[in-house]
């Protein structure tokens, strides 16, 4: 059990549980005994204000504590950027939960090279009925034509504790009648920005 110096401040995470795999597999709280990590809901995405909410009750309790406060989202409710600065709290740069997963540099790369790129992870992949299409009723044809016909093609981003999801994201991929690419994460971003933050 890792033994926290009390002269120094606690460091409170505060992340969507989307990056659970990737800090579990950084092991950031073995690495610096005074962080602790809060993983909210990912399914909180569906309503961005529930979101807000809990997110805000997570950084007034950890100020309570007087703990330093990183937060590892997106932009996944509106002004999530202001709200971080209003309270002087770091949080890691990037749009998309995408985009820290991959690093901005391959995030954009891959946005320029095929405009029109669905992204999925493995808490998108696992619970696609659920988030996207039960509550936008994919199963008619005219809404789901209406919903994608834009993009061209589905990028997974496997992350190493990945189960073997090929299989569900092809079913996505054929659901949607969108071509399939499979990209390894890349933790060097997320790590980079996190450990200069602590």
């Amino acid at each position: 059990m890792k033994q926290a110096n009390k002269t120094e401040k606690s460091i409170h995470i505060i992340a969507c549980q989307v990056f659970q795999p990737a800090l579990e597999h950084l092991q950031l709280e073995e690495r610096y005994p005074n962080l602790y990590i809060t993983y909210l809901p990912s399914n909180l995405h569906m309503t961005p204000l529930k979101l807000k909410v809990y997110l805000l009750e997570e950084i007034d309790a950890a100020r309570t504590r007087k703990e330093r406060i990183i937060c590892i989202y997106g932009e996944c409710f509106p002004n999530i950027s202001n709200v971080c600065e209003e309270f002087e709290i770091i949080k890691v740069p990037g749009c998309h939960c995408y985009e820290i997963l991959l690093g901005s540099d391959q995030y954009k790369q891959i946005v320029d090279e095929t405009a029109g790129t669905y992204f999925l992870e493995q808490d998108l992949v696992q619970n696609f009925e659920t988030y996207c299409v039960e509550p936008l009723e994919l199963y008619d044809e005219d809404i789901r034509k209406c919903c994608f016909e834009h993009y061209k093609r589905i990028l997974y981003i496997r992350q190493p504790s990945d189960p073997d999801l090929t299989l569900k994201a092809k079913e996505v991929a054929n659901f949607l009648g969108l071509s399939l690419e499979i990209r390894d994460a890349d933790y060097c971003y997320l790590e980079e920005k996190v450990c200069q933050s602590i």
